[in-house]
This record gives structure tokens, C-alpha cells and sequence, in this order.
């Protein structure tokens, strides 16, 4: 009769250590993950449908969600590797649980990128170079029209953005002119002319 228990032996002081700095961190991942759902979803959607003066699209919002449980299993299993009686059973599921969500992530980021366009292109929404960041995983910046993208506004588009929401709320139409005069009183503000 087997003696090995379903968790093995105790985790040794080194890997306590390292599960104590650890956890931290992935508490944080998970409150970013969840408090960036709605943000990168819902919200992205309903700005677009209301025709807001800009759009931060993504397709990260369900990812975020996939890939909880994914680096969930990924650190569990690499933690219970270190371990000598770790059973074959727990080690199968989380493999198993792993794959799945590792897939559900990747497919609902596939999925959900040609939705997000479709009701961009819908909307008649532009894509403005010059307000998206240079990050490679940032979301893309698309505008209600062309004219409100301006060159050299890189260093301001969270003061426009924050700008362009109080006007909205106020029901204000504005004008393509008095975009580009509050990206230079926001540049003066600021101190920088990129």
C-alpha cells in the first residue's frame, strides 16, 4: 500500500521562502486582472457604442480572465515539481486544467480582436497613430473622427483623454480646432513641445 499523499512531503524553508515572495505578486496580477475586465470589456463596448471621443480597444479583457487559472496551475505545478512524493494524479489535473485555460485564453483573444474591429469599422471609428502608445501590448487608440488626432500630443493623451471625458459628461460637441488648442495648453501645462 502507497504512503504517498495526494500534496507529498512538506515544502521545504527554501520553497516557503520563495512561495512567501511570491504570493504578492500574484495577488497583485490577480486585482490588475479582475479590476481590468470591465475596463477592457464592457466598458471598451459601451464607450464605442455611445460614440465617445476615443476608444482604447483591445482584445486583453477575456485573455486577463483565461489567464488566471492558467498561471494558477503553472506555478502550482512548478512548486509541487520541487517536491519528491508529488502525486501523478494532482500533477495530470493541473496539466490538464492548465491546457484549458491556456487555450481558452489564446482563443478568446483570437475572438475577440475581429469583434472589437467590426464594431469599430461600424462606428466609424479612425485609428490614430499619435495617440496609441508605443507599447506593443497597449491598447490601440481609435477616434469618433480623423480631425480630432493631432501630431505631437504622444506626451499628453492622458490629460486629453481625461479632457475629452469631462466634455463628453458636459454633452459638449467639440470642434477639431479646440482639440489641437488644448493639446498645446496641456503641452505648456506640462512643460514639453513632443
Amino acid at each position: 500500500m502507497s504512503t504517498e499523499t495526494e500534496f507529498g512531503e512538506p515544502l521545504t524553508p527554501k520553497m516557503k521562502v520563495l512561495l512567501l515572495l511570491f504570493i504578492p505578486v500574484y495577488i497583485a496580477m490577480i486585482v490588475f486582472s479582475v479590476s481590468k475586465i470591465n475596463y477592457f470589456t464592457f466598458e471598451m463596448f459601451h464607450r464605442i457604442s455611445t460614440g465617445s471621443y476615443y476608444v482604447e480597444a483591445t482584445s486583453m479583457g477575456p485573455f486577463l480572465l483565461f489567464s488566471v487559472p492558467c498561471l494558477t496551475c503553472l506555478i502550482l505545478i512548478t512548486i509541487f515539481n520541487f517536491r519528491e512524493n508529488f502525486s501523478q494524479k494532482l500533477k495530470t489535473r493541473l496539466g490538464i486544467i492548465f491546457a484549458i485555460s491556456g487555450m481558452l485564453a489564446v482563443a478568446s483573444k483570437l475572438v475577440m480582436w475581429p469583434i472589437v474591429m467590426y464594431q469599430i469599422n461600424k462606428n466609424d471609428y479612425s485609428y490614430c497613430f499619435f495617440y496609441s502608445p508605443s507599447n506593443i501590448h497597449s491598447p490601440s487608440v481609435y477616434v469618433k473622427h480623423p480631425k480630432y488626432c493631432f501630431k505631437g500630443s504622444r506626451s499628453v493623451r492622458k490629460e486629453l483623454f481625461a479632457w475629452f471625458d469631462e466634455q463628453e459628461a458636459a454633452s459638449v460637441e467639440l470642434k477639431p480646432l479646440e482639440v489641437k488648442q488644448k493639446i498645446q495648453e496641456l503641452k505648456q501645462e506640462k512643460g514639453t513641445d513632443w
